[in-house]
Order: structure tokens, then C-alpha cells, then sequence
């Protein structure tokens, strides 16, 4: 007799609810445990098919056909088959006999699937209805059907126990005749097929539930774009009998197997990328391959294996299992860490060349928090796609987030002296200068302390809050170097001190190495007898010891002129003089006299300054340094 669709059609009833208690989530609980494989189906175009895998795709055992997944987490797929043994437990405790008596929907599934979870194929047959089925039905066993139907279930869906009927009229309120159930459905290229629970007479005047023979008659359809491929079965009949996280004993095969053929793929990809990448001109080669070469390939790796176990035809239990494990996150993780490293290495380059060396010490330590904070955040979107209650996560990180901040408060602070020696540039790596009492040479500015190279050539570590809040004097920012003098000479006679300032001013006026503008020689004061002359002028260097050459040059002359002059040099309230120095001759007073003379004649007496055309006439005429 040939079977006659006779079913009412109805819309799709979506049996995800919620579980009473603390949980909130749509229930996930994988009704049917597929053991080997039905052999059935080994028709050409199933052949063919399985053959061009092969070829083209290394060996994938099963084509990826599925329907929906729901937006599940691994935690409430494990929370929800706690609920579900617990469901069992206590029907077990209450009427441990009523569960093998299919009685109620309920009661069916949970025999249907103790059946096959024993592997007892004959008892799980005879929860099919196959009555008024198609004659093309009679070649498959009822094995094989079961098998088949627990195969495609669960490639996309996991049901929930407790949203079955335990009514032995079941659910009257679902639109459906009194004796149907809709416990699933399963979509394939022409539509969706409910999967039907139907009440049927059970032989001896009473009722059970079985699978509908609507939904019986629609299993080799299933099977023919959702199962498995002729090598799955021929690897599954092979294998030892098991399985692990919903995966099948052909599936956990495939999963190794394509992890160790990931690698190679990704090195190949990797490099072709690498390649095409070095063919733009750019100023990084080798940056450029390191990323290549570690980051992106550890992402490829990563990518193409989960490509490739896609197409085992994972259980959806599976699928959301993998998903949760984190491979994914893992993969986005080294490839932003390998973007930011090389974002990091090229800008590091550009600053060189750009000569900003300074910013390098800084850039180090910013990527690093760049860095946590992105693998943070990678961290809690893991965890809310795990199924963790962000609130509790994020509400744990702020507390946790200000018990560190009050202990490493002294940390924050140098952190936050390290950017401001950063932005303000005080002093940069390299820079010599004076901070408090301490002189010496800027060895690097980290993110908690700067490094000093003092004058003793010891290592004076400064933490970065105190170093930033303090008064420094950057000596490598000066444009020329200072050289100011006091001198004390034996008070004398008017014109002989005259003389002698003439004289300083020549020789300052004079040096090369002195820039004329800054030039100041003044009569400063009287103390104690003494005559105190102030020499003042800028020295055309930074370099210290370029300048203590030029200063030493400018006192020895000093000294020569005062020598000339027959003035004494002397220090507070005392006389200091030179053992050759002899008091001032007739002869040397009337060179004096005759020199002003000649000078207040000729209106050239420098006082209080030297005429521009005197100082443009004197401007590098001096001898320096000295011949001989």
C-alpha cells in the first residue's frame, strides 16, 4: 500500500524555553546519540560527490548542509543537560516503569534514546510508525532510519526535555491534531521538515507515541543532502565504536587529521600572501615577513582548520562546543597582536628616520597596555559567547580593577609622569642635565623610572613622579655656553683700571669664539679696597669641554692684561698677588697716560662701549687658539 501525505501542515513551533529556576536560555538538550552509521544510500551521485571532496578539498568526509544554528553557549548546552538528568532522576523516582511504556511524547523520546545509547537498534525500531509508508521504504531497516534520523537531528538541533509533553494526550496547544507533536523540524534546499511525534495504536487496544510516518517517510530525503558520505561510513564501520563532545568516532579522526594538514596549507598561504605583500615598496621587508611568517600564519592555521572540520557535518552540540572553546578568539588574539606589533615596529622605524628616537621608549610600553586591553576585551566577548553573566564578570573587574589601582598607586603615578616627560619633552635619551643637586647624562625614560648617568659615571635611578614634579635644567637644549666672571683687583688709579677694561673688552670683542652681542665688561663694584670687574659674554659651542678650552683661554689673557697693567689681583680682605708681580713702574704708568691721551684726542675712548665700527674691526682678530 502506498503511502498518502495526509499531515496538516502547520508553522514551525519552537520548542526552546525557559527553565524554571535561575536559568534563562533556550534549552539545549541532544535527544538521539547517533551510534555508526546507517549503510544506506551508496548511490552514484552520493559517490560522485564524496569523490570530488576529495579531490578538491583533501578528504572532506561530509558536505556542510546545515540549517540554523541556535544562538546557544556551551555553558547552558551543559547546564541544560544537568537539568535534563535530573528530569530523568526524578521520573525514574517516581515511576520508574512508565518511562519503557512510551505512553506520553516524553516517554517515547526518553525510550528512543536509552535505546540508542545501548545500541539497541531492534527496540529504537519500534518507535518508527511505518505504517502506510511508500513501497520504496521496505528496502531500509529500521537501523538504518533511526541512525539516519539521529544523524541529521542533530545536525541541527538539540531539544529540550522539558518542553516535551508528559501528557498522554501531549500538547493541546500547539495547533496541531490532538495525536501529533512537533518536537523539531530539519531544513534541507527544498524547505523544512517538521519532525512529528504521533500517537498510534499500539496492537492491544491501547495507544503509544512513535515517530510519525509523515516524518519517517521524509528520512531518506534527510539523508540524502545531510548525511554522511560513502568514506565517512567506510571509516565509521572501521573505527572503534565512540565519540566525545557529540563528535563521532570518523569526525574526531577528521578534526586530528585536518589540524595536522592545517599547517602546511597555512605556511603555504602565509607565504603567498608574504609575497605579494613584499611587492609594494616599502621601507619594513623584514617586519613584513616576521608578521607573516608567525602571526598571520598561526591565523591561517587557526582559520583553515576550522574550515576544514566544518565540513565534517558536525552536531550542532559540537558546532557550539567548538565555538565556545575559544579557537576562534585565540586566532583573532595573535593575529591583532601581530598587527599592533608591526604597527608598533614600523612606527618605531619612522620616528628614527624621522629623528624622534625619543618617542621609542614610550611607544614600547603603550602598545603593551594596547595590547591587554585588546586581549581583555577579546576576553570578556569570549565569555559572553561562552554563556558567562557579563554583568558578574564586568561588576568582578571593577573591583578587582580598583583593589590594583589602590595598590599600585605609586605605579600610576610614575606611569603618569612617564607621559607627561613625554608629551612636555623636558629632557629626552641623550640629554645632559641637572636634576636637584645631581648632574649627568639622560640614559633612558621607561614607564616607572628614568635612568641618570651622573658625572661619577653611577646609574642614579629616579622614579618618574618625583623626576617630572621636580625643577631640571636640560644643559643639551643651550644654544652657546656662559662665560661669567667676577675678578678682584687692588684698588689704583682711574685711568690704570680704564685701561684694563679696554683691554678685557678688546680681547672679547676679538675672540672667535665669543659672539660679539652678548659681550659684557663692567667697573662692577668697590669692596673692601678692591675693584671688582664682571665679565660677561656667550661662547659660540655646546660642548663643555669646547668651552672650558675657551674659558681658559680668556682668563690667561685676563691675567696677561692685568700684568700689564701692574694691577694686583686680591681676594675678600686680603691681598693675593703673583710672586713675579711688582708694583706698577713709572714707565708702565706713562704708557697708560699716553695711550688714554691718544684715545680722548681721537674721541675713541670706549666708554661706556666700543663704536660698531671699532667692534667690527676688532671681530675675530684675536689669535685662537694661540700659535706655538
Amino acid at each position: 500500500m502506498r503511502y498518502t501525505r495526509a499531515h496538516k501542515t502547520s508553522d514551525e513551533i519552537t520548542i526552546g524555553m525557559k527553565y524554571t529556576g535561575n536559568m534563562a536560555f533556550q534549552a539545549v538538550v541532544r535527544i538521539m546519540t547517533p551510534a555508526r552509521p546507517p549503510v544506506m544510500l551508496l548511490n552514484p551521485g552520493n559517490l560522485a560527490r564524496a569523490a570530488l571532496c576529495i579531490i578538491l578539498l583533501g578528504a572532506p568526509l561530509a558536505w556542510p548542509q546545515d540549517g540554523a544554528s541556535q544562538d546557544l553557549s556551551a555553558r547552558e548546552i551543559l547546564e541544560v543537560q544537568q537539568a535534563e538528568k535530573q528530569l530523568v532522576e526524578e521520573k525514574e523516582q517516581s515511576d520508574a516503569d512508565s518511562i519503557d511504556v512510551p505512553s506520553t511524547p516524553l516517554n517515547a523520546l526518553l525510550s528512543l534514546r536509552e535505546a540508542m545509547r545501548s545500541n539497541d537498534y531492534e527496540k529504537a525500531g519500534e518507535f518508527l510508525d511505518r505504517r502506510y509508508l511508500p513501497e520504496e521504504m521496505e528496502e531500509y531497516s529500521n537501523e538504518d532510519l533511526v541512525k539516519a534520523l539521529s544523524y541529521v537531528w542533530s545536525r541541527q538541533n538539540i531539544s529540550y526535555l522539558a518542553g516535551i509533553s508528559d501528557d498522554p494526550r501531549g500538547n493541546l496547544n500547539d495547533g496541531l491534531p490532538s495525536y501529533r507533536d512537533q518536537v523539531g523540524s530539519v531544513t534541507i534546499s527544498t524547505g523544512e521538515i517538521p519532525i512529528y511525534l504521533q500517537q498510534v495504536p499500539d496492537g492491544r487496544g491501547g495507544k503509544v507515541w512513535k515517530l510519525s510516518n509523515a516524518t519517517v517517510a521524509q528520512i531518506p530525503q534527510m539523508w540524502e543532502e545531510l548525511g554522511y558520505s560513502p568514506v565517512a561510513i567506510f571509516l565509521s564501520e572501521r573505527l572503534p565504536d565512540f565519540s566525545f563532545m557529540g563528535m563521532d568516532n570518523w569526525q574526531l579522526l577528521g578534526t586530528a587529521l585536518f589540524f595536522i594538514i592545517a599547517w602546511p596549507l597555512a605556511m603555504l598561504a602565509s607565504y603567498g600572501l608574504m609575497r605579494l605583500a613584499l611587492m609594494v615598496p616599502n621601507r619594513f621587508p623584514m617586519g613584513i615577513q616576521h608578521f607573516f611568517r608567525r602571526s598571520m600564519r598561526f591565523f591561517l592555521f587557526f582559520v583553515i582548520a576550522r574550515a576544514l572540520i566544518n565540513l565534517l557535518g558536525l552536531s550542532l552540540t559540537a558546532r557550539i562546543l567548538l565555538e565556545s572553546s575559544g579557537l576562534n578568539y585565540i586566532a583573532c588574539t595573535i593575529l591583532l597582536m601581530g598587527l599592533l606589533s608591526l604597527a608598533r615596529d614600523y612606527q618605531i622605524r619612522k620616528m628614527q628616520d624621522a629623528g624622534n628616537a625619543q618617542y621609542v621608549a614610550l611607544l614600547k610600553p603603550f602598545t603593551t597596555i594596547v595590547k591587554v586591553i585588546t586581549v581583555t576585551i577579546i576576553a570578556l566577548v569570549w565569555a559572553k559567547s561562552a554563556g558567562y553573566d557579563m554583568s558578574t564578570i564586568i561588576a568582578g573587574l571593577g573591583v578587582g580593577s580598583l583593589a590594583v589601582a589602590l595598590a599600585a598607586q605609586k605605579t600610576l603615578e610614575n606611569v603618569i609622569g612617564a607621559i607627561t616627560l613625554y608629551t612636555a619633552r623636558p629632557v629626552s635619551a641623550g640629554d645632559s642635565c641637572r636634576f636637584g643637586d645631581t648632574t649627568g647624562t639622560v640614559e633612558e625614560i621607561g614607564l616607572r623610572s628614568t635612568l641618570i648617568r651622573t658625572l661619577n659615571r653611577t646609574m642614579l635611578i629616579v622614579p618618574n613622579s618625583v623626576f617630572s614634579s621636580q625643577e631640571i635644567e636640560n644643559y643639551s637644549r643651550r644654544d652657546r655656553i656662559r662665560y661669567f666672571r667676577r675678578f678682584r683687583l687692588q684698588l689704583t688709579g682711574a685711568d690704570q683700571l680704564r685701561f684694563i677694561l679696554v683691554e678685557l673688552r678688546k680681547v672679547l670683542l676679538a675672540h672667535p669664539e665669543v659672539i660679539q652681542d652678548t659681550v659684557s665688561v663692567r667697573f662692577e663694584d668697590i669692596q673692601d679696597s678692591n675693584a671688582i670687574l664682571r665679565l660677561d659674554a656667550g661662547i659660540d659651542t655646546t660642548e663643555f669641554q669646547e668651552f672650558l678650552a675657551v674659558a681658559e683661554d680668556i682668563n690667561l689673557r685676563v691675567v696677561e692684561i692685568a700684568q700689564g697693567a701692574g694691577a694686583i689681583f686680591c681676594g675678600p680682605g686680603q691681598l693675593v698677588q703673583f710672586s713675579d708681580v711688582q708694583p706698577t713702574t713709572a714707565e708702565q704708568l706713562n704708557h697708560i697716560e699716553a695711550t688714554l691721551q691718544e684715545w680722548r684726542e681721537q674721541d675713541r675712548l670706549p666708554f661706556p662701549n666700543f663704536a660698531a665700527d671699532d667692534i667690527s674691526m676688532l671681530k675675530n682678530t684675536l689669535d685662537y687658539p694661540l700659535k706655538g
